[in-house]
């Protein structure tokens, strides 16, 4: 008995030990009786590790036996999966193949006694409900079930005399003669096919042929009090066959050979009011015929003007010349020349030379640049600032 005691405390001579990373992983991956023998351990010490984690041992695929299939719907699929160690998808695949509804807890229900259900059909189920302490629709259900007739209907059935009226009188004279209210007359006209005698609105037009070329040829307002009906019904038949709208053609005033002499001899602005036209109508007309426009603050070109082009930087060129800025540049790239002394030039090495030896504001003051191109420059390269003042 001694020998045995011993060689099982040297088998688990580990049990109650800190466990250790390296058997911490293995857990869930190996079966408990298989870790256990490794580790050392006992198998419910091992088991009580893994379930404190919420590690779970996955089982290999086995067959549904018959106590298992018995089980399918009588719990919910998670519980059922946990109490036979299986995946929840594969308890959601079996009860769906085997077409087993799942499970769904009754609700709190109330058996129906004998003195209830004989209290059925007596009386309104809006008065029978609250003395049963049941909903309007439970009563109903039940007596649909059981077959008992409404024996108190709040409505009343239509006599042949009540469709006698119907067509005859508006549906308003109808609902007062007959005592019902006026959408269950119309509704009752309607079921039995019976037309409006009094509609509100008038019935659809019928247009002939004549009419429907009429459309698009004059205003909808001008065509509708010829043809004696609402504008509305004219516009909706003209969207629905897609003919446009009538419109009255512009006033046309063509130009005269004395009017283009005129073109190009003053700016189009003072023309346009002395011709009466608008602006647009008189540039349009100019840009067509080639004629070039008039501008007083215009000068031209001459050779010595245009040779300073890509010597020096277009505002020089402009203080020189008396151009504007945007005409020397437009100049300029009209004739092809490229631009003198481009702001964005590029970085000589004895520049990045000076970098880091003085601050950014300084540096940028020495070489000509500003000093926001030359701090990003230096970050560009990794060089340390200088002093507080580079930004």
């Amino acid at each position: 008995m001694r020998a045995d005691n011993r060689k099982r405390n040297i088998l688990y001579r580990r049990r109650g030990l800190p466990w250790t990373l390296a058997e911490l992983k293995q857990l869930g991956r190996v079966p408990d009786s298989v870790l256990a023998r490794r580790t050392r351990r006992t198998i419910c010490e091992v088991v009580e590790k893994r379930e404190d984690r919420g590690i779970s041992l996955p089982t290999g695929p086995r067959r549904w036996t018959a106590r298992e299939i018995k089980l399918l719907g009588t719990m919910n699929d998670a519980e059922l999966a946990r109490r036979l160690r299986r995946p929840h998808h594969h308890i959601r695949n079996q009860r769906r193949a085997l077409k087993i509804y799942p499970f769904m807890p009754r609700p709190h229900f109330r058996v129906w006694t004998l003195a209830e259900i004989r209290l059925l059909g007596t009386m309104p189920d809006k008065v029978l409900a609250p003395r049963l302490k049941r909903t309007v629709s439970a009563l109903q259900a039940q007596r649909h079930v059981l077959g008992v007739p409404y024996v108190n209907p709040t409505f009343k059935r239509w006599t042949p005399k009540d469709d006698k009226l119907l067509g005859v009188l508006p549906d308003d004279a109808v609902a007062r003669h007959v005592g019902r209210h006026i959408a269950s007359v119309r509704e009752r006209r309607r079921r039995l096919g019976i037309p409006n005698p009094a509609p509100r609105h008038a019935p659809p037009r019928v247009w002939n042929t004549r009419e429907i070329k009429l459309l698009g040829r004059m205003s909808d307002r001008q065509l509708a009090k010829r043809l004696g009906c609402a504008p509305y019904r004219v516009g909706r038949k003209r969207k629905q066959l897609g003919i446009r709208s009538f419109s009255h053609p512009p006033h046309i005033k063509r130009w005269t050979a004395a009017e283009d002499k005129l073109l190009g001899t003053m700016l189009d602005k003072d023309l346009a009011v002395r011709l009466g036209r608008t602006l647009n109508a008189v540039y349009f007309r100019r840009e067509k015929s080639g004629i070039p426009p008039v501008n007083p603050k215009w000068k031209p070109w001459t050779k010595r003007e245009i040779a300073l082009l890509g010597e020096f930087r277009d505002e020089k060129v402009a203080a020189r010349t008396g151009h504007p800025v945007k005409a020397v540049a437009q100049k300029r790239n009209a004739l092809g020349i490229r631009l003198a002394q481009p702001k964005c030039r590029p970085w000589t090495p004895a520049e990045d030379a000076l970098l880091g030896t003085d601050t950014d504001k300084a540096i940028g003051q020495k070489i000509g640049r500003d000093k926001t191109t030359v701090h990003s420059r230096r970050k560009k390269l990794g060089i340390p600032c200088v002093g507080r003042g580079h930004r």
